[in-house]
């Protein structure tokens, strides 16, 4: 087997993870080698979660709050409100964030509870973080700071499961299939950053744009955690033809479903803006969304 065969072959079937482990004396799969990786696995899941909720805290109330610098998304209105009020920013963020617990479906309360647990432990920490000093005093540093811990906190939080409605805590959703909901959420943002920059100052606005595009980019690395290739879930009624054309042009990789319009593509990100272009011109109708960590996790290189 050439290096090249080796490569496609791990990609293709690539090693399970510990909870999928097998011991020779556990040939089935079962008992204690499964129940030590699912033991394992879940201790770094929720290990990942309370990480990501510290780094939160610390862009939040170690440099972002004490210079009067704000993201978009609750984020940045907490700080607003915290700020106007003279409220401790963990309570306010905690309250802000209540609405979007509480108006679950009842089908959808289990996800809520599942919710309430980052949320509860950035309020947390960030409410111990509160007399800790700020890190440094010029805004221009708290933005940078601030942007890449809050993004890469809750991209980490994000990544560890569906914790849709949390991505209010951070500037911007990584993507929106709909137009409408990504207008929603930058006329949202903008909101918050003017309003920003009439309470905290113009000089203080430019920072709050400089914390909020660096935490959107940050939340993007932790979120896919920095995986040199992206999952996308391709519809089309001529799914051979596209295949066949990007697999001819592009470094991709094709998995079809049983429905024969639906596939999954993994491609090098440097590489989605051209495919997404071939694609659109060989079928106008052709719908293509990217699919989350959770459901496309540990990307390896395929080619």
């Amino acid at each position: 087997m050439t290096f090249r065969d080796h490569v496609l072959h791990s990609a293709a079937f690539p090693p399970s993870g510990r909870g999928s482990a097998v011991r020779p004396d556990d040939p089935a799969g079962s008992g204690l080698a499964r129940r030590s990786g699912t033991l394992v696995d879940r201790l770094i899941h929720y290990g990942l979660i309370v990480f990501g909720s510290v780094l939160a805290a610390v862009g939040l109330e170690l440099f972002l709050r004490p210079n009067g610098v704000a993201t978009g998304g609750i984020a940045g209105a907490s700080i607003i409100a915290a700020h106007l009020t003279e409220m401790q920013l963990s309570l306010v963020l905690f309250l802000f964030n209540l609405p979007f617990l509480l108006g679950r479906k009842a089908a959808n309360r289990r996800q809520a509870l599942r919710m309430l647990l980052p949320v509860a432990l950035i309020a947390l920490f960030t409410h111990y973080l509160h007399p800790v000093p700020a890190v440094s005093d010029d805004p221009l540093a708290a933005a940078l700071g601030g942007g890449t811990f809050l993004g890469i906190g809750i991209g980490l939080i994000l990544r560890q499961g569906n914790f849709d409605e949390l991505a209010a805590s951070a500037p911007l959703r990584p993507a929106f299939r709909r137009f409408d909901a990504g207008a929603a959420i930058f006329a949202a943002n903008l909101a918050i950053l003017l309003l920003a920059g009439f309470v905290f100052g113009a000089n203080q606005a430019i920072y709050s744009i400089i914390a909020h595009v660096l935490a959107y980019f940050m939340l993007e690395a932790g979120y896919t955690g920095m995986s040199p290739v992206k999952r996308l879930r391709v519809r089309s009624a001529v799914l051979s033809r596209l295949r066949e054309a990007s697999e001819r042009e592009l470094r991709v990789r094709w998995t079809g479903a049983d429905d024969g319009v639906t596939a999954i593509v993994d491609v090098y990100r440097g590489d989605v803006k051209p495919l997404r272009e071939l694609l659109a011109a060989l079928d106008p109708d052709v719908e293509i969304e990217g699919v989350r960590y959770d459901r496309a996790r540990r990307l390896r290189p395929f080619v």
